[in-house]
């Protein structure tokens, strides 16, 4: 480790005082020896990497995924939702049976649970659970 000793400025003619100074060559050296060690250590992780990637289909898919949306308004009212099809109006109290049915058909259908913009948050967390109980294990909530 070196340290150079210069005159100070301004003192008295004999006077030596310490002036700090990096010395960068024992840094170089550890840049220098990782630079090293990463340039042979990184081809032998790259060739430990097994990757398959998904070979890409030119066919459209035949038919859109299924939709099923279920929500309710201020009022009370329960409605369900499959594809493009008119809302049905269910009452509360059928909610649970009729979703189980919909869940027997196709438990992996993604259901988009929607409320009005000033709904009670708790209602809308009931409704969630209802979906989940039924059998679905895809819910998700509208944008």
């Amino acid at each position: 480790m070196g340290m150079s000793v210069k005159a100070a400025g301004g003192g008295e003619e004999g006077e030596m005082g310490p002036v700090a100074e990096i010395n960068v060559t024992p840094l170089v050296d550890v840049m220098l020896v990782l630079l090293i060690i990463f340039m042979v250590t990184m081809p032998l992780m790259m060739n430990q990497l097994p990757i398959t990637l998904p070979k890409p289909s030119l066919s459209q898919p035949d038919k859109p995924p299924e939709k099923l949306t279920v929500d309710f308004d201020l009022q009370g009212n329960y409605f369900i939702q499959h594809n493009e099809d008119a809302k049905e109006g269910v009452p509360y109290t059928d909610l649970p049976a009729r979703l189980r049915d919909l869940a027997d058909k196709n438990p992996d259908e993604l259901v988009t649970v929607c409320a009005d913009k000033d709904s009670i948050y708790d209602r809308v967390v009931d409704l969630m659970a209802i979906v989940g109980s039924s059998g679905f294990s895809k819910v998700t909530l509208c944008p």
